[in-house]
């Protein structure tokens, strides 16, 4: 459990991903996945779990939910990477969530604060992150909390971070067309 393997995946996780490859059968494919979700659900629920560990159970729940498996039970865990202050740990939140979640899952209500914080960080990487969840989560309802951020970015330093402000702006226009006037409003009233 302790040895490495590629891209700093334990060994553990690199023998599922070899015996699912190595499966003659759907079948035997779903036995190794349910042997993995039963796994997961027992230490994704330890106390005191290393964060290194954490990230790696959150990248098997992603691996478990695009073999066509239910991973929902772990789905909070994803969500309060997120929060967490070191870049990989967040990245890797906010990627399970956006793969995850839907604009109308019950747990988008506790990403918003998040993102709201993020869009503020003085890391661009961290920004674009956000962003990224923007586009996939934000509903009809929470677009006001992070539409005066989103405008903000219009003018951010680094160029990536401003593609990404304007995908979340016509993302926030395909969600509410009626929200277009708002949406030239502020841009009109942020380039004066």
């Amino acid at each position: 459990m302790g040895s490495q393997g590629g891209f700093g995946q334990s060994k553990e996780f690199i023998d599922l991903v070899k015996s699912i490859g190595e499966a003659r059968s759907k079948a035997e494919e779903d036995r190794i996945v349910l042997r993995e979700i039963e796994t997961l659900k027992r230490r994704i629920t330890e106390p005191e779990i290393p964060k290194r560990k954490m990230k790696e159970y959150i990248i098997r729940l992603v691996y478990v939910e695009m073999l066509g498996h239910d991973a929902s039970f772990g789905y909070i865990h994803a969500v309060k990477m997120t929060h967490d202050d070191i870049l990989s740990l967040k990245r890797t939140g906010y990627l399970a969530v956006t793969l995850f979640l839907n604009d109308d899952h019950d747990l988008i209500i506790l990403i918003v604060n998040t993102i709201q914080k993020d869009l503020k960080s003085d890391n661009y990487l961290v920004v674009c992150a956000a962003l990224n969840a923007v586009c996939k989560l934000i509903n009809e309802e929470t677009i006001p909390a992070v539409l005066p951020q989103v405008v903000d970015l219009l003018g951010h330093s680094k160029e990536a971070v401003r593609k990404k402000a304007v995908m979340a702006l016509h993302r926030f226009y395909q969600r509410s067309p009626s929200l277009g006037c708002s949406l030239l409003v502020y841009a009109w009233l942020y380039f004066q």
